[in-house]
C-alpha cells in the first residue's frame, strides 16, 4: 500500500474526528455567550481545512 494513501487518509480520519467532536464545544461556546470555545473551534476548522488542501492531493499522485 502506498505510504501517501495510508498515513495521509490516517491524518485526515484524525483531523475530520477532531472537528467533529470541536463541533460541541463550539455548540456550547454560543449557548454560553462565551467567545473562545467558538475561537478554539474555528482554529480547529480552519486547520482541518489546510490539512485537507495539503494532503489531499497527494491521493491524486499516488494512484
Amino acid at each position: 500500500m502506498n505510504e501517501n494513501l495510508k498515513w495521509g487518509g490516517a491524518g485526515l480520519l484524525l483531523a475530520l474526528a477532531g472537528s467533529g467532536f470541536v463541533a460541541s464545544e463550539i455548540q456550547h461556546g454560543i449557548e454560553v455567550g462565551n467567545p473562545l470555545p467558538i475561537a478554539y473551534g474555528a482554529a480547529v476548522v480552519i486547520a482541518t481545512l489546510v490539512a485537507v488542501l495539503l494532503i489531499a492531493p497527494s491521493f491524486r499522485t499516488a494512484s
